[in-house]
C-alpha cells in the first residue's frame, strides 16, 4: 500500500475557507488502510505501506508548525505516520521547503526509515540510501519462507536548484537514475529479494534533458526494479491522466511492464501493488502482479487517533489564521486569473516590487527597469472547483493571504535580457491548449499543466495568440519550428529589445528553474531576500502608503481571433462575469465535479 503527496493534509480541511472538505486527509484514508491490511492479514498475505514524500509542506497547518520549529512535539505527521505503522517512507522536494535544521527534527520522530539514495546531508544523519526488510511470507502450503525487501527512493534532481537557498553547501543532490543504479547494486549486495522504488517523480512520454522531473518509466525500466511508485504531479496512475504514452499501461497499472501507481494528493486516493511470487531457484521473482487506486469515497469516517494527534495544531492554525489583516474597497478574486490578470495579480506585483525595490536601492541594479512575475495558484485545476481565492471587500482574513501564496516561496529578482523575457512569457502560455476555429467546447487550459506554471509579467504589454502551437514543451525545452504565441510585446510603448538588460522580480522557485522554466545560475542573481512572498503581501497590505496601482492588464488574448474555448471556475465566479465582458462569457451546466464552465469568445 502507498500514499503520496499528503502535503500536511491531515484532517480533511481547507484552512482558506476554513471547513471540512471530502476525499482528501490522510484522517480519512487511515480506515482504508487499516482495512486492506487486516483483508492482507486474513488472506496470509505480507503487507507494506509506503509513503512517497512531499508530507511537511502544503497546507498552513504545515507552515504554522514550521514557525513553531520544535516546540510542537510530538509533530502531528509524524505521530499519525507512527500511529498508522508505515514501514518506510522517501522524500518529496517539498519537505525541505522549510529548512534541512526542522526536517531534520521532524524526521527524528519517524519510527520507520526514511530513504533517498540521491539527496545526502550531514544535517540528515537519520537519512539512508536505502532500507533493506526483512520480513516473513508464507507460501500456498502454509510454509513461512524470509524475505528481504528493499525500499528505495528518490526525488527530483532538480531540487538542488528550487531550493538552493536551503541546501546549497548543506547538501548533495544526484541524478535520480545514477543514484538508483547504484542503489540496486547495494540492494542485491544486501540479498535483497524484491526491490520497491519510491520515485517521488511523474510520469511522462514527453520529458526531455538529461535528467528530467517526471522520469517514473524510465526508473520502472532499470534492471532488478520489481514496483515503483511515483508522484510529485498530484495526478493518478492507474487511470486516464496517462492515457497514450509509450511504455504506459494506464488500465493494467504497468510502466515498462512493471506494476506502479501514483495514488493522486492529499491522501485522495490508497494506492495497492499486489505481487504475486515465484522461487526460482535461489531467488524470488514476481511471477503475476497487478496495480490499483482506491479512491476516498465521500464523506468517508475520518480516524479519531489521527484528529486527536492533529487538534491542538489544527485549532491553533485556524485561530491563527483567523486574524484581521487589512480592510479592501473592493473584493479580489482568482476566477478568471487563466483568462487575464485581475486585481491580485496586481497586488502580488506590488508585494514583489515593493521588496524588490528596497533592497536594489543605492545598488549598481538600481537604475534598470524592474519587471515583475507573478503567479496564482489557486486556479481550480487538480484541487477541483474550490481551489479559489476570493479576498472579500472590507476586513480581510489572514487565511485569504495564504490561499494566495500556499507555497513557502521567498522573494528574489534576477537579471534577464529581453529575449530572456520573451522566453519566459512563452514558457508561461504553455498553459493553453492550442484553439481551433469552430470547436465551441474546446478548453482554454491544459489540463496538464499546473496553474502554477503560468507567470504575467508586469511592466510589459503584450497579447497571447494560443491558436499558436506552444513554443516549449511541458519541461521548458524549445519545441523545434514551433511559431510564438506572444505577439506585439512591448516596453513603454516600443518593441522589446531583445539586448535590453532588466530585473526581474520573481521567486527563488521560479528563478530555480520551477515549473519548466530557464534555469538561472549565481552570477545572474540580483536579490536573494529572506522574504516570503506572503510576508511580503502582508508586509504590503500594512503599510500606511500602499494603494493599488493601475489595473490594466498587462496582457491580453490577441483580439479578433475568431475562436471559442471554455474555461472551468468556481460556481460563485457567476456573480463576476462582468470582469470578462470583452469575451463574451456564457455560463454552462456545473459539472459533475463541481466547476462552473464558461464560454469564452476569443
Amino acid at each position: 500500500m502507498a500514499t503520496t503527496d499528503l502535503h500536511m493534509q491531515l484532517v480533511g480541511h481547507d484552512y482558506v475557507n476554513d471547513r471540512p472538505v471530502e476525499r482528501r486527509g490522510l484522517a480519512m484514508l487511515a480506515p482504508m488502510i487499516e482495512r486492506a491490511r487486516a483483508e492482507a492479514v486474513a488472506r496470509g498475505d505480507l503487507c507494506l505501506l509506503l509513503d512517497n514524500g512531499d508530507t511537511l509542506q502544503g497546507t498552513p497547518l504545515g507552515d504554522w508548525l514550521a514557525e513553531q520549529g520544535t516546540d510542537v512535539s510530538p509533530h502531528p505527521m509524524a505521530a499519525s505516520l507512527n500511529h498508522l505503522r508505515y514501514d518506510a517512507v522517501g522524500l518529496g522536494n517539498h519537505d525541505v521547503d522549510h529548512g534541512l535544521p526542522y526536517l531534520a527534527s521532524v524526521l527524528d520522530q519517524y519510527n520507520m526509515p526514511v530513504v533517498c539514495a540521491n539527496l545526502t546531508s550531514p544535517t540528515l544523519p537519520m537519512l539512508r540510501r536505502l532500507a533493506v526488510l526483512d520480513r516473513t511470507v508464507r507460501d500456498t502450503a502454509g510454509e513461512a519462507h524470509p524475505l528481504r525487501i528493499a525500499v528505495l527512493s528518490v526525488l527530483p534532481p532538480q531540487t538542488a536548484d528550487w531550493s538552493r537557498h536551503h541546501l546549497e553547501g548543506r547538501a548533495t543532490v544526484t541524478g535520480a537514475l545514477d543514484a538508483l543504479r547504484c542503489a540496486l547494486a547495494e540492494a542485491r549486495a544486501e540479498g535483497a529479494d524484491l526491490v520497491v522504488v519510491l520515485a517521488h517523480m511523474g510520469i511522462s512520454g514527453s520529458e526531455s534533458g538529461p535528467d528530467p522531473e517526471s522520469a517514473a518509466r524510465a526508473i520502472a525500466a532499470l534492471d532488478g526494479v520489481d514496483a515503483v511508485v511515483a508522484g510529485h504531479t498530484h495526478l493518478r496512475f492507474p487511470g486516464p491522466d496517462h492515457d497514450g504514452i509509450a511504455g504506459v499501461d494506464s488500465r493494467q497499472g504497468t510502466l515498462e511492464g512493471k506494476a506502479a501507481v501514483l495514488p493522486g494528493v492529499a491522501g485522495s486516493d490508497l494506492g495497492v501493488i499486489d505481487l504475486d511470487l515465484m522461487r526460482d531457484g535461489t531467488r524470488w521473482r514476481v511471477q503475476n502482479h497487478t496495480a490499483r487506486l482506491e479512491a476516498l469515497p465521500l464523506e468517508a469516517p475520518r480516524d479519531p487517533a489521527i484528529l486527536r494527534l492533529s487538534q491542538r495544531a489544527h485549532e491553533a492554525t485556524r485561530s491563527f489564521l483567523s486574524a484581521k489583516v487589512t480592510e479592501l474597497p473592493e473584493a479580489m478574486h482568482s476566477y478568471f486569473a487563466l483568462a487575464q490578470a485581475g486585481p491580485l495579480s496586481h497586488l502580488l506585483a506590488a508585494a514583489k516590487r515593493r521588496v524588490v525595490s528596497r533592497a536594489l536601492c543605492g545598488t549598481p541594479l538600481e537604475d534598470l527597469p524592474l519587471l515583475v512575475a507573478t503567479a496564482i495558484p489557486a486556479v481550480g485545476g487538480l484541487e477541483g472547483p474550490d481551489n479559489f481565492v476570493c479576498l472579500p471587500k472590507g476586513a480581510v482574513p489572514r487565511r485569504s493571504i495564504a490561499g494566495i501564496s500556499p507555497y513557502h516561496n521567498q522573494v528574489w529578482a534576477v537579471r534577464v535580457t529581453g529575449a530572456q523575457v520573451r522566453d519566459w512569457l512563452e514558457r508561461s502560455a504553455r498553459i493553453f491548449e492550442t484553439l481551433t476555429p469552430g470547436n465551441a467546447d474546446q478548453l482554454l487550459v491544459d489540463t496538464r499543466v499546473p496553474g502554477f506554471r503560468f507567470d504575467t509579467v508586469h511592466g510589459l504589454d503584450y497579447e497571447i495568440d494560443p491558436t499558436r502551437a506552444p513554443a516549449f514543451d511541458h519541461s521548458g525545452y524549445p519545441v523545434p519550428g514551433a511559431p510564438r504565441r506572444i505577439r506585439n510585446l512591448t516596453f513603454r510603448g516600443a518593441p522589446l529589445d531583445p539586448a535590453q538588460d532588466f530585473v526581474m522580480a520573481t521567486t527563488h522557485y521560479r528563478i530555480g528553474g520551477g515549473g519548466g522554466y530557464e534555469i538561472h545560475h549565481d552570477t545572474q542573481v540580483a536579490l536573494r531576500s529572506n522574504t516570503s512572498t506572503e510576508r511580503a503581501l502582508l508586509d504590503c497590505l500594512r503599510s500606511d502608503d500602499w494603494a493599488l496601482p493601475d489595473t490594466r492588464p498587462p496582457w491580453l488574448f490577441t483580439p479578433g481571433l475568431g475562436v471559442k474555448a471554455v474555461l472551468y471556475t468556481a460556481p460563485d465566479a457567476v456573480r463576476h462575469l462582468s470582469d470578462l465582458a470583452w469575451m463574451a462569457p456564457e455560463p454552462l451546466a456545473p459539472t459533475c465535479d463541481g466547476f462552473l464552465p464558461v464560454r469564452l469568445s476569443l
